[in-house]
């Protein structure tokens, strides 16, 4: 037996040792510990961000949640949820100080299908938004559920 495995086996149970020595078994674990490290990284990063139905975003809407529009000036002109303001993401860094919006009141993120607010929520909550939401699969859902839109 080599030196590294007589070391290894003072510590842990052989089969435990010859487990992750054979070359399969090591890749395997390392690919999990590396999703698992992934999935953890993304829940931190996206910390206090929620997805909603448009059922939930429209009761925000009418409990007075200030409502984004992440999508670009020319989709927004085409159509919008009511009382909506229109800050492109192409943009976001430099417009989301100039809409004076309240840090600590709910704020819903929309765009065309989920995955460009998703991206703005991140943005909402580095600069210390602290309830920040984005409708799930965005203006595509609020459309196929018969809801609003304004020009």
């Amino acid at each position: 037996m080599g030196s590294y495995k007589h070391f290894l086996t003072c510590f842990f149970d052989w089969n435990i040792v010859d487990f992750f020595l054979h070359g399969i078994n090591l890749a395997l674990v390392i690919t999990a510990a590396c999703a698992a490290l992934g999935l953890l990284w993304m829940s931190l990063s996206n910390r206090g961000v929620s997805r909603l139905s448009t059922s939930a975003a429209s009761l925000l809407i009418n409990a007075k949640a200030q409502v984004v529009d992440v999508r670009d000036v020319a989709l927004f002109a085409a159509g919008h949820i009511a009382g909506s303001k229109s800050l492109p993401f192409a943009m976001i860094n430099e417009q989301l100080p100039l809409l004076k919006l309240k840090k600590d009141k709910p704020v819903l993120l929309i765009c065309e299908r989920g995955v460009t607010a998703a991206k703005a929520a991140a943005v909402f909550t580095k600069n210390d938004f602290t309830q920040v939401h984005v409708l799930e699969q965005g203006l595509t859902a609020w459309r196929d559920a018969q809801l609003p839109l304004i020009k």
